[in-house]
């Protein structure tokens, strides 16, 4: 099991990497940054085991938080 920091991480470089249907960011490197911490540190460590850092991140983007 990882941590909670490298877990972020792990996030973090998921919208870093999203793209659009066609091929483009869909966010910058400012909004991924703040996106990675929209979960406390508790609320990532609950979720570990049920969702991937990709599966946060597609939560992420998808509320347009």
């Amino acid at each position: 099991m990882q941590n909670v920091t490298e877990y972020r991480n792990l996030v973090l470089k998921a919208l870093l990497s999203a793209v659009d249907d066609d091929g483009r960011r869909r966010i910058s490197d400012e909004e991924a940054a703040e996106l990675a911490q929209e979960f406390t540190d508790e609320e990532l460590a609950f979720g570990m085991d049920y969702n991937t850092p990709e599966e946060v991140a597609d939560m992420l983007l998808d509320a347009g938080i």
